[in-house]
């Protein structure tokens, strides 16, 4: 059974100081949208979903707390020590979905090594501290 990365979330409401040069308005929103995203992970457990569903709502609402971390200045999860990350593992390191991670190694935004075609793509953990400095 494959990890994957696991982020520590407070049981209550956040509760943080605003970060020098966010505006009040975008901290509040963000406070709320927190809470909101917290609400929904605690609740999804109670949902009828199938399997694959689940995983994809719990990914989303992951990634989702992972920005918010990001923009007020709290830690985010990191990944394994290895030295080559899949897909999901990597968007979830970066914070976004693997929809987009593929995009952008598309675009050729992001180096990517891939065995053959249709291969697997695998992320160097260099490659994603570039791009996760480029987010920040």
């Amino acid at each position: 059974m494959r990890e994957h990365l696991v982020v520590q979330l407070p049981a209550g409401p956040l509760a943080v100081p605003r970060p020098p040069g966010l505006h009040r308005a975008t901290y509040r929103r963000l406070i709320r949208d927190y809470n909101r995203v917290l609400g929904k992970l605690a609740e999804l457990p109670r949902r009828r979903l199938w399997p694959h569903l689940r995983k994809a709502y719990q990914r989303q609402l992951d990634n989702r707390i992972i920005r918010i971390r990001r923009v007020l200045c709290l830690s985010t999860p990191h990944p394994r020590a290895k030295p080559w990350y899949r897909t999901t593992e990597a968007a979830l390191y970066l914070g976004i979905s693997a929809k987009t991670l593929v995009r952008w190694t598309d675009q050729g935004l992001v180096r990517c090594h891939r065995a053959g075609f249709g291969a697997h793509r695998h992320d160097a953990v260099a490659e994603l501290a570039r791009v996760r400095q480029c987010l920040d």
